[in-house]
């Protein structure tokens, strides 16, 4: 089959799978995920799943545990589309010597582009320095499963594709496999699990890329519920009861799941009780001075749990302290990260020769 028809072949399945689940090419989706694989599962997309494919590393000696990008061999005459294609490969190392430093709330394609590349880039550098740094993503929007499910599918490695040139003809590529991320974990599916693992005295900072939407969200009754049961030493024991405040939230439907900032002040919350130092709280949306809007939401969410009625004893001596001990650095990010279209899937395998159901698109450079 030549390049053309698979182009043809692979947009026109990838069209006809999501139009058979009623998702249509180019539908805005609320949170990070604006894009065509944001609400299929696994085996609704196009291409194949990645598989791990262990290997020996002469340097390391240990086994490579995530899977290698699927490169296609380029049938006899053809030539990729792209001027260059340079591959830069992943950092070898074993996934058990590897730990999670970083919480990130919001996995779309401008983390996986920023934070993700600089990760990837440290690991390969020095091992050892950034090897309890990874990331966990955490999702608080429904869309956010079809993120969790490729990432898992695809052995928590992705490609970014970073294009330069002025058109299709004269564009140069280098391809990076990302190997950063050691998994995700959805909030709405179990909030306990969302709040013990960013209370865990492991993760030293959360970051965010949530919009400046993401921002005015106001807190709810479930967060409130959490939020107390908390700081009152109740979470995560057996006196604790998650159906009770889902029957309290039966008529408020979105109240079921918890906010952003109702999770990290649950996690605030219960670090607090347990006498954990806080994590630092750094939002990588592109804001100005986006430390000091983090830090403004955390206070009024304070003054949120204040009016609600919190009958914690601690209450106010915790808002001190997310005003006080928390620290919120402001961060300048910058990487343009296009959406990835159906036709940057569809013309991967042509124009640069691997394959993949979710790469990431975007610049060569990048800033922080």
């Amino acid at each position: 089959m030549t390049f053309s028809a698979m182009r043809a072949v692979g947009m026109a399945s990838a069209r006809a799978s999501a139009l058979s689940r009623g998702t249509a090419r180019g539908t805005a989706r609320a949170g990070p995920l604006n894009h065509p694989l944001a609400n299929l599962s696994p085996k609704g997309r196009g291409g194949r799943v990645a598989r791990p494919r262990p290997s020996r590393s002469s340097s390391r000696n240990v086994a490579i545990v995530h899977a290698a990008l699927r490169r296609l061999d380029c049938p006899e005459g053809c030539e990729p589309s792209w001027k260059d294609v340079a591959f830069k490969n992943a950092p070898v190392f074993d996934r058990s010597e590897t730990s999670t430093g970083i919480a990130h709330i919001g996995v779309g394609g401008f983390h996986r582009s920023h934070q993700q590349a600089y990760m990837n880039e440290l690991l390969a550098r020095d091992f050892d320095a950034a090897k309890t740094w990874l990331y966990t993503g955490v999702g608080v929007m429904p869309n956010d499963a079809g993120m969790r499910d490729y990432l898992r599918g695809n052995d928590w490695s992705y490609p970014i594709v970073a294009r330069d040139g002025a058109d299709g003809g004269e564009l140069r590529a280098t391809v990076e496999e990302v190997v950063t991320i050691r998994d995700m974990l959805l909030a709405y599916e179990d909030p306990v699990v969302a709040i013990e693992a960013l209370a865990d005295p492991a993760i030293k900072i959360v970051s965010l890329t949530i919009t400046e939407f993401g921002y005015r969200v106001p807190l709810h009754k479930g967060d409130f519920a959490l939020i107390d049961n908390a700081l009152n030493g109740i979470l995560g024991t057996d006196a604790f009861d998650l159906d009770s405040i889902a029957e309290e939230c039966a008529l408020e439907e979105e109240c079921k799941a918890p906010t952003t900032f109702g999770l990290i002040c649950a996690a605030a919350a219960l670090r607090f009780e347990r006498g954990i130092k806080p994590f630092t709280l750094m939002s990588c949306d592109n804001l100005p001075e986006n430390g000091e809007v983090c830090k403004k939401r955390m206070t009024s969410a304070g003054e949120e749990l204040v009016c609600g009625g919190l009958c914690a004893a601690s209450l106010d001596a915790f808002v001190v302290w997310i005003q006080t001990a928390v620290k919120y650095p402001s961060t300048m990010v910058d990487r343009i990260t296009p959406a990835t279209s159906w036709e940057d899937i569809a013309t991967l395998p042509e124009r640069c020769g691997i394959e993949d159901e979710w790469p990431v698109m975007s610049e060569p450079y990048k800033h922080w």
